[in-house]
């Protein structure tokens, strides 16, 4: 729906609208399979543009992508972490370096430092360990503005683990730097997206959600290699939000490489990221109606 019915002669006008396929004025519609929403997948009602559910369908059926679950592990959780450790100051007894905030004015390029100190609490010292020995140099976002975020992925400058921010395992620093590209491309923006959960424009995610994105096949040289080059040149660049990725030169770098990733055209992702910046929940302004074009 563009918009909600306001009165009662609307809403019946909206619902024959609706019924005869003529919607007009009210909003956009997409065909979907029976088979699907028969086993409860209804994503594409998130989105106004209906065509970005049937791309993001065509991205996780890529033979050329596997979940990163399969591979690399993700976790702990914020809440563990929180948990088991207390805010501090730098000079406290066992205070270690976090990435705590997912706050878009302290997050605004691919890489990053931990900003938060913090000890464990009292009593919790072995399981607080434990998390430490989980920390990694390639973290993902739990959660994301839609309309003010910049980062749903980042290179730390120094392994850690965090509260908004969950490590993922892995086994060198040239795969963290290729994953925090691949994860702020669009492709992955939108797989992330396809999964909002309480609030369109403030998602949150578990970590089973998180363990089914999609990244490059292990053997994919050629992809993680571009995807690496990439990060390099917008490493210490600003991230725009997703709004003006018009005229963001770091998101046009990453999808360029996402796109080789991916094996389509460079155009056709540069589409994708078109569309998901016009979408109401990024845009954060009303969709047009068709006759407004």
């Amino acid at each position: 729906m563009r918009r909600m019915p306001t009165t009662p002669e609307e809403a019946i006008e909206a619902s024959d609208a609706i019924a005869s396929d003529q919607l007009s004025k009210w909003g956009s519609a997409v065909r979907w399979p029976h088979e699907r929403v028969a086993r409860g997948d209804w994503t594409p009602v998130q989105w106004y543009d209906g065509a970005i559910a049937q791309i993001i369908a065509t991205i996780e059926a890529s033979n050329w992508l596997e979940p990163i679950g399969l591979r690399h592990k993700v976790g702990p959780a914020g809440q563990r972490i929180r948990d088991s450790y207390l805010k501090c100051e730098e000079g406290a007894l066992g205070a270690r370096r976090f990435f705590w905030s997912v706050s878009a004015k302290l997050r605004r390029a691919v890489q990053g430092s931990p900003e938060q100190w913090a000890r464990p609490k009292p009593g919790k010292d072995r399981l607080a360990g434990r998390y430490w020995q989980r920390r990694s140099r390639f973290l993902v976002a739990v959660r994301f503005d839609t309309v003010a975020g910049r980062l749903t992925g980042l290179r730390a400058t120094q392994p850690s683990i965090g509260s908004g921010w969950i490590p993922v395992d892995v086994k060198s620093d040239s795969i963290a730097q290729a994953l925090a590209a691949w994860w702020n491309s669009t492709p992955v923006r939108l797989m992330l997206l396809n999964r909002r959960t309480k609030k369109l424009t403030y998602p949150n995610w578990s970590l089973a959600q998180l363990h089914e994105i999609r990244i490059p096949r292990p053997n994919r040289n050629t992809a993680w290699n571009a995807l690496s080059a990439a990060f390099e040149q917008v490493c210490d660049i600003e991230l725009l939000p997703m709004r003006r990725a018009a005229e963001c030169r770091a998101r046009q770098v990453l999808d360029e490489a996402a796109a080789l990733a991916l094996g389509v055209d460079p155009r056709e992702v540069a589409d994708w990221r078109q569309r998901l910046a016009r979408e109401p929940t990024v845009a954060q302004e009303r969709a047009p109606a068709p006759t407004d074009a």
